[in-house]
């Protein structure tokens, strides 16, 4: 499974899919991934799949505040986003030369995180 990029995430959101489940793949597929890396370029690709724009930005562009993953992202500025932030940039600097488990236990955690988020919006709409 490759990362999801701008690209693919872009045509299927204009094919109607859910910004939400966009987001929610893109970091099921870095985490699937992150999985299985070796090279530092590997690493470098991480990096690069985590900033690739969420659709969830355009919609509440204005509204921030009431975006699913507020929570999660505050504008980039959560304890969240930042330290998941920090540990993705060492791995692109390092990461062949460190052990896994610190990357693979941030990235699991902001992917549950993000999965709490989905079933409280499920959760509001029924």
């Amino acid at each position: 499974m490759n990362l999801l990029s701008f690209k693919e995430m872009k045509k299927r959101y204009d094919d109607g899919e859910d910004s939400l489940d966009l987001t929610l793949e893109k970091w099921e597929r870095i985490l699937k991934y992150s999985k299985t890396v070796f090279y530092l370029s590997h690493f470098q690709g991480i990096l690069k799949a985590s900033v690739v724009p969420i659709f969830l930005c355009t919609e509440y562009a204005n509204q921030c505040r009431m975006c699913p993953i507020f929570s999660l992202c505050k504008q980039g500025h959560s304890e969240d986003w930042t330290t998941l932030m920090r540990v993705l940039q060492a791995y692109a600097i390092a990461g062949d030369l460190l052990p896994k488990d610190p990357l693979l236990g941030q990235i699991e955690i902001f992917v549950n995180k993000l999965r709490l988020c989905r079933e409280e919006i499920f959760l509001k709409l029924h």
